[in-house]
């Protein structure tokens, strides 16, 4: 009886073409749990979607029947009477999205009901849609298949993410390996008498940031800092094709005749035939010279450099200029030299210190940035870690979230 009902000129409405043909057998596949203790109103809405393809269609007459069948199903959708006996439809959707799984699969309920209060409050009690009864063919088929598909492209997008995710996260274990290992710089703060403290964070999975120092003799220590342009994945590639360029280069076995300035120079060269125009970094690259007491250091438009003798207020802003890499080709650096002797510290640091915006609105700069630093220098007492003291005076200051990524290094004489 119920298929006199159904209009015998039915044709499906699903899309045909080849490019939705693949979506389309997804769909069409989607287990879906029918309930209504009306048989024939089950078999009408069975008629319906078998008509168009679908074939894993299940069936529950009660509320009671359906919260079992939908634990034991897991379906992709459930079409749900309103007024049923024993637990009716609301209490049912209402369990239905208290349930962590169920809380986002598409449930259309289908109701005699028209008042918009009463439509109010089956959407209130987690209904995706609604249906009205007697059922109308063509929209049971443009609901049902419109709910599935955007269902469907919501847990592509899941797995898209959870994909995506875990991809970054193994990056940004990768690129976490590229900065210097504890071991490392326990090693020369006993072999060289340099204490080297430091503080990283990227505003995202992955960063533009990138610091190193190594070993060039018994007497000199390289060290350099940069800061790619923007930040996310296309600066963390930067970062490894930077890290690339310094291992293949041997940056610190090139020997104590060249000079930070010819170090930046080779790499610029290098990065201007690689980073597309509108990329470039920032870089300090320094030489401490423990035999002579000197730092010896280039910029390519770094951040002011900044000398201090810990526990008092003298600070010492150091030249940070010069051209950014990567932008001129033939581009060249200068070389500064300053004295730096135990008990000094050299603080070398990313950037967003200086930009980040305090809890007015206005950016930190670099004057009231160089007044943090001396007063955190001038109050520290012997047993105090200067970066620690400054970062906890910086993180009262500024607003989260960061608008790029942190990097900040002390270098301390002992």
């Amino acid at each position: 009886m119920a298929s006199s009902i159904i209009n015998n000129n039915h044709k499906s409405s699903l899309p045909a073409s080849p490019q939705a043909h693949a979506i389309q057998q997804e769909v069409l596949e989607s287990v879906i749990l029918i309930v209504d203790d009306d048989e024939l109103h089950c078999q009408m809405i069975s008629i319906i979607l078998t008509q168009d393809g679908f074939k894993n269609l299940h069936f529950a007459n009660d509320g009671r029947q359906a919260l079992k069948m939908a634990i034991e199903l897991n379906p992709d959708m459930i079409i749900l009477d309103i007024l049923m006996p024993n637990i009716d439809g609301l209490e049912v959707c209402r369990q239905l999205r208290e349930m962590k799984h169920f809380r986002t699969i598409p449930i259309i309920a289908h109701t005699i009901k028209k008042k918009p209060e009463d439509r109010a409050e089956i959407y209130d009690a987690g209904a995706t849609d609604i249906f009205p009864k007697p059922v109308s063919e063509r929209e049971v088929q443009n609901r049902v298949y419109m709910h599935l598909k955007y269902a469907r492209m919501v847990k592509d997008l899941k797995q898209y993410h959870t994909r995506l995710t875990r991809d970054l996260e193994i990056a940004h274990s990768m690129q976490n390996a590229l900065l210097p290992e504890v071991s490392q710089l326990e090693y020369i703060l006993a072999s060289h008498g340099l204490d080297i403290d430091y503080h990283y964070e990227s505003t995202s999975e992955l960063g533009g940031d990138f610091w190193g120092i190594d070993v060039i003799d018994d007497d000199q220590l390289l060290v350099y800092i940069t800061d790619f342009s923007g930040h996310g994945i296309a600066s963390a590639l930067n970062t490894f094709r930077l890290h690339t360029l310094i291992s293949n280069y041997q940056l610190s076995r090139l020997g104590k005749s060249s000079s930070p300035a010819e170090r930046l120079k080779l790499l610029n060269r290098t990065l201007h035939g690689l980073l597309p125009v509108e990329q470039f970094a920032t870089m300090l690259c320094g030489i401490i010279d423990l035999k002579k007491d000197t730092f010896t250091y280039a910029s390519a438009a770094s951040t002011t450099p900044l000398k201090l003798t810990v526990g008092t207020q003298e600070v010492i802003s150091l030249d940070p200029t010069g051209f950014p890499l990567g932008m001129i080709a033939d581009a060249t650096y200068e070389n500064h030299v300053v004295p730096f002797r135990k008990g000094e510290l050299i603080f070398l640091y990313s950037d967003v210190l200086t930009e980040s915006l305090d809890h007015t609105g206005q950016m930190i700069g670099d004057d009231f940035f160089l007044e943090m630093c001396k007063q955190t220098s001038g109050n520290l007492t012997d047993d105090q870690v200067f970066l620690n003291r400054l970062m906890k005076g910086f993180d009262a200051k500024v607003v989260r979230p960061l608008p790029d990524d942190l990097t900040a290094i002390t270098l301390k004489r002992l």
